[in-house]
């Protein structure tokens, strides 16, 4: 099995190896991709860590088989919306990296100031803020239920206004399923990556069961719940990310979405 680490902040992951395709996801800075066929040249068939299929560009992967192994262990997050790497521990010394809440990076324990030092996927070395980055844990869906589903709806609420980008899973731009992907996988939690993937993949639950951090779903559209029938989703009717309601009368209630939605899924109660 070929390994390779993401370079780009955000790389897009295509439908189809051309220039051309639509943009079927985005894989952030860090992260690491399994390479499944190199013939498409330049393009690699590569599959994600929640098993999504793509085809990505060779430029935006390092193909290093031990380095991927040793960034598979990564989980030093960027946790800032959008962060700047500097060459050294100030204001005003040279940009080398733009970075996205959810890109990986190396932890390094170097501290100046308040700056620390972190690595990137490349080799180099980089200074950032103190505090703009940290691990990433897990916290268990039973034990630590009402934990999780506050920081669910938190990271779901950092994308409000983002505009709308099909396949998107950044600040830059971001779809309904990637908003509810990164909510979950930025709190330690894989789901699949498409809507009907994860309606499939959550356990169902009936609408007025529902709670913070859980999925409604509807004709290919999903969204995440944020309480007393609320939702924040990336939609492309408006063109960015905001938040609606269930409840007739209120200025966010969306009747379309209310008299179509398909069903709800819960990711509590399940052995992930």
């Amino acid at each position: 099995m070929e390994r390779a680490i993401v370079l780009k902040s955000v790389a897009a992951v295509n439908l189809t190896p051309d220039l051309n395709s639509e943009r079927a996801d985005e894989v952030l800075h860090g992260m690491v991709v399994e390479i499944l066929d190199k013939q498409e040249d330049p393009w690699y068939k590569i599959k994600t860590k929640y098993d999504y299929f793509g085809y990505m560009h060779k430029n935006d992967l390092l193909m290093n088989q031990n380095e991927a192994l040793k960034w598979l262990k990564e989980n030093y997050t960027i946790q800032r919306l959008i962060v700047d790497v500097m060459s050294e521990a100030k204001y005003g010394s040279k940009v080398t990296a733009t970075l996205t809440k959810g890109c990986l990076v190396k932890h390094t324990g170097i501290f100046q100031d308040k700056w620390e030092k972190i690595g990137l996927a490349d080799g180099s070395w980089g200074w950032i803020r103190i505090g703009f980055a940290h691990s990433s844990e897990a916290l268990d869906t039973n034990t630590n239920e009402e934990e999780l589903r506050k920081r669910i709806v938190a990271v779901s609420l950092e994308y409000l206004d983002t505009q709308y980008r099909w396949g998107g899973k950044s600040h830059f731009g971001i779809d309904c399923s990637g908003l509810a992907s990164m909510a979950y996988m930025l709190n330690g939690l894989l789901i699949p990556r498409d809507v009907d993937q994860q309606r499939e993949y959550l356990r169902p639950i009936a609408r007025d069961e529902a709670k913070p951090g859980d999925l409604f779903f509807f004709p290919g559209h999903v969204a995440v719940c944020i309480g007393e029938g609320r939702y924040v989703h990336a939609t492309g009717r408006e063109g960015y990310t905001l938040i609606n309601s269930f409840h007739k009368g209120s200025e966010e209630y969306r009747e379309d979405l209310d008299q179509i939605q398909t069903g709800t899924g819960t990711i509590f109660g399940m052995e992930v």
